[in-house]
């Protein structure tokens, strides 16, 4: 038992001393080890959790927008409709199916669309809170109520528009042809519309503004990772489905879907988290003592971002 102990401590030290020393591993373990210090696995399955209430809400929103809004041209409004739940392998043509708008007009149309919005905001909030947790924004300069609820709903908005606006724009590069160049295309514009977004919603997420030069390149790998997310997700979600059903029957497609969700959030927080790492120079991190610079840095933000009183609020205390 012993010399097991001893190799194992070996090993972490051989491991320690390459990440130590390569800057590539170093910056990897590093994402990794705040991604594990800033909980961002438990908000991406809270991501998951409220993506899921709120998935029905928000088609209801569009469903019934698009009715009053382009009662006309029913050929595009079912076009956006499919581009929203393509982001949702397999299961997207039975979300589809089932959602069918509000049945009301005028101001009980507008009140039932904001009540609907109201409850589906969760998502929002969760991403708010955990992108100024991953960006060490101390608790003292969070937004707070009412702005707080007005970001939300901005997020809801700009960030559904946007998902729902890139296939449209993909399918539209498509009409053209179907050969390698405009396939090449239809993808390179989804990722343009997927960047501009993330952009906005991280932007509009923070509390404190952050240049794009610090926040870039998150945005950008997030894209790409969605994108290939998406091209794998029929594989995925069927894959986990025929795993499901034999245990859950009739409630496979509901934990599928959770798991889709759970899967992009994620993703997605570990991406956040490259930004944060590069912009602080949080690497290399240890395995083991000693404690490096980028440790003790870390350590000194996530004290700062505990504060819950500014400096002034202290002496007035005081």
């Amino acid at each position: 038992m012993t010399k097991v102990r001893s190799v194992c401590k070996a090993c972490i030290a051989n491991l320690d001393r390459y990440q130590r020393n390569h800057h590539r591993a170093g910056f990897l373990y590093a994402t990794l080890k705040k991604y594990q210090e800033d909980e961002a696995g438990r908000r991406a399955a809270l991501i998951a959790y409220y993506g899921f209430l709120a998935l029905f809400p928000l088609l209801f929103v569009l469903t019934s927008a698009l009715k009053l809004l382009l009662h006309n041209n029913l050929q595009l409004r079912n076009q956006i409709v499919h581009g929203a739940v393509t982001y949702f392998p397999v299961i997207g043509h039975d979300l589809q199916q089932n959602i069918h708008g509000i049945a009301k007009t005028g101001i009980a149309l507008a009140i039932g669309l904001l009540l609907t919005a109201y409850g589906a905001r969760g998502v929002a909030d969760v991403l708010r809170s955990g992108l100024d947790h991953i960006w060490q924004v101390p608790r003292s300069q969070r937004s707070s109520f009412p702005g707080s609820m007005f970001k939300s709903f901005s997020i809801i908005v700009v960030g559904g528009l946007g998902l729902v606006l890139a296939p449209v724009v993909a399918g539209y590069a498509l009409v053209f042809g179907h050969n390698l160049f405009f396939n090449l295309l239809a993808v390179l514009l989804t990722l343009i519309v997927l960047f501009l977004v993330l952009v906005a919603v991280i932007k509009m997420s923070l509390s404190v503004g952050k240049p794009l030069r610090q926040i870039w390149v998150g945005a950008a790998v997030a894209a790409i990772c969605l994108e290939i997310l998406q091209s794998l997700g029929g594989y995925i979600v069927a894959r986990e489905l025929r795993n499901l059903d034999s245990l859950y029957g009739t409630f496979a497609i509901v934990l599928g879907l959770i798991y889709w969700l759970y899967i992009q959030s994620l993703v997605l927080f570990f991406v956040f988290e490259l930004d944060s790492v590069r912009v602080f120079k949080l690497w290399p991190r240890s395995l083991q003592s000693p404690l490096t610079e980028a440790d003790h840095r870390a350590f000194g933000l996530y004290v700062n971002r505990a504060k819950i009183h500014d400096a002034d609020d202290y002496r007035v205390i005081e």
